[in-house]
């Protein structure tokens, strides 16, 4: 009975460790510098593109309750707006210049929208 509990303990840690998942962002093609360098055309494509990918992700198993925020906050933004807003968000932090830009698009909505 002594070695029960604690066998019993261990089972549920290796379970609960098993069913946790990691996620890993994949680094994407540019960088926030990249996207500085681009023209206004290119932002507004890049940035509304980055909100339509994000929109998907139910498609790969995302939790549609995840997206509410996104969908709410960015409903009624054109394509300008969304690259303003990405666009400040790499300006006014530096060290978002060699950041991974599907990251720093992700980072610079989720600041705006809380803001709303």
């Amino acid at each position: 009975m002594k070695l029960l509990l604690p066998l019993v303990a261990l089972i549920a840690v290796i379970t609960i460790h098993a069913n946790q998942q990691t996620v890993k962002i994949s680094p994407g093609f540019f960088t926030g510098k990249d996207y500085l360098d681009m023209s206004d055309t290119e932002k507004r494509a890049y940035a509304t593109g980055g909100i339509n990918g994000m929109l998907v992700a139910p498609f790969f198993g995302a939790p549609e309750e995840n997206l509410a925020w996104l969908k709410t906050c960015s409903a009624k933004m054109s394509d300008e707006q969304i690259a303003t807003i990405l666009t400040r968000y790499i300006r006014d932090q530096p060290d978002q210049m060699q950041a991974n830009l599907n990251v720093a698009t992700f980072n610079a909505m989720r600041e705006a929208c809380r803001k709303q």
